[in-house]
């Protein structure tokens, strides 16, 4: 299951080195055109379409947060609210298929959940929670009058969606290949990183040997970094198992309640508090393990609380004192994090309220699930 990892990582560092990013950015400026808060739904626009080829919050917020936020920042937008804006944009990346995420979610769980199922059950939550960020973009720039966006002409929207064509048809081919049954994750990787190349070497030039290269190196040094903490967190989680029986840890929180949407409560509590502070690969690789026996004794679908963990995760790479996110944001768009927490408020509470939404109202996620289960049988 893992191999898929590192297949999907070459395949956004193409996508940014091959020019596909710019040419989704340029589309999605020409698509949205001169409405308030114009470059607000771009961010989100590029973070969805990246999300589902890289599959990375860390990857997303550095490709796009580096190409936009200085973009923001000349059409007059705040430097905070365009960081912020960018770093909450970030978290769709591991919810909307294909994720990283699920990848490790879904090795650490065995056979208790597959990839394909996770991959599906994170698209509609994906796509509501791009919904609900750019409605909060449209009340944020409606209140302070941000720029509007520039009116562009057919001919320069026609340009553009030619332009971002290849682009815009590698997600359908990731997603429609998995969801059709006709490649498995690790295939589709691989498939993506092809595609790429193809795209970027022999269509629109713009690849070169040297690129392609550090395309490579960088893929090899997050994989290698991926996996030392997979593998450190791995022996750590076999330890706590080995010396937590699984009944005993049933026990606990069954003596604490008795309740699902109060045991959901008090998890996701844990997961936002273990975020502040954790890596979260290290994070599911732990819990998992001591958390399946757990979820089957309240009779909580495993692909469901996938979803809800992975979104937690990501809400807590928001969290000081140590928001990874939001430290990689500061980086790339040299904004300070202090800057960008005063800023990302609205977006915060957006983001933990789904996250209980989609912890208590299961049918969210688990409906196309279902739909597409039942017709493949």
């Amino acid at each position: 299951m893992l191999l898929a990892l590192p297949f999907f990582l070459l395949a956004g560092e193409i996508m940014n080195a091959s020019g596909i990013t710019k040419r989704l950015v340029r589309f999605a400026l020409a698509m949205i055109g001169p409405v308030r808060g114009g470059l607000s739904y771009v961010v989100i626009a590029v973070n969805v379409l990246v999300a589902m080829v890289s599959g990375a919050a860390i990857a997303s917020a550095a490709v796009v947060g580096s190409t936009l936020v200085p973009t923001m920042k000349k059409q007059g937008y705040p430097e905070g609210y365009a960081a912020a804006l960018n770093a909450s944009a970030a978290t769709i990346g591991p919810i909307i298929p294909p994720s990283i995420g699920f990848i490790i979610y879904a090795s650490v769980a065995g056979g208790e959940a597959s990839i394909e199922k996770l991959f599906i059950a994170g698209a509609v939550p994906g796509l509501v929670i791009a919904l609900s960020l750019a409605a909060v973009c449209a009340v944020v720039s409606a209140l302070r009058k941000y720029p509007k966006g520039e009116k562009h002409s057919h001919g320069e929207f026609w340009t553009s969606l030619k332009g971002a064509a290849l682009g815009l048809l590698l997600p359908v081919i990731i997603l429609g290949g998995i969801f059709g049954g006709i490649v498995t994750a690790t295939e589709a990787g691989a498939l993506a990183v092809a595609y790429g190349v193809l795209v970027g070497f022999f269509v629109y030039r713009s690849l070169t040997v040297s690129k392609l290269i550090q395309a490579l190196l960088v893929t090899a040094k997050r994989t290698a970094s991926i996996m030392l903490i997979i593998a450190c967190a791995s022996c750590f989680g076999f330890l706590i198992t080995r010396q937590v029986e699984g009944g005993a840890f049933i026990a606990f929180f069954q003596g604490v309640t008795e309740q699902r949407w109060l045991f959901l409560l008090m998890v996701i509590g844990l997961i936002l508090v273990l975020g502040t502070i954790m890596e979260g690969g290290s994070i599911m690789i732990i819990l998992t393990p001591l958390l399946l026996p757990v979820l089957k004794a309240y009779g909580i679908d495993v692909v469901h609380f996938g979803v809800v963990f992975q979104l937690a995760i990501m809400v807590g790479l928001l969290t000081p004192p140590v928001g990874i996110l939001l430290f990689v944001m500061a980086g790339v768009s040299r904004v300070s994090v202090k800057e960008i927490l005063k800023n990302l408020w609205p977006f915060y509470l957006v983001l933990i309220v789904l996250c209980y939404v989609f912890a208590f109202v299961p049918q969210l996620s688990m409906w196309l699930v279902y739909a597409l289960t039942s017709v493949t049988n």
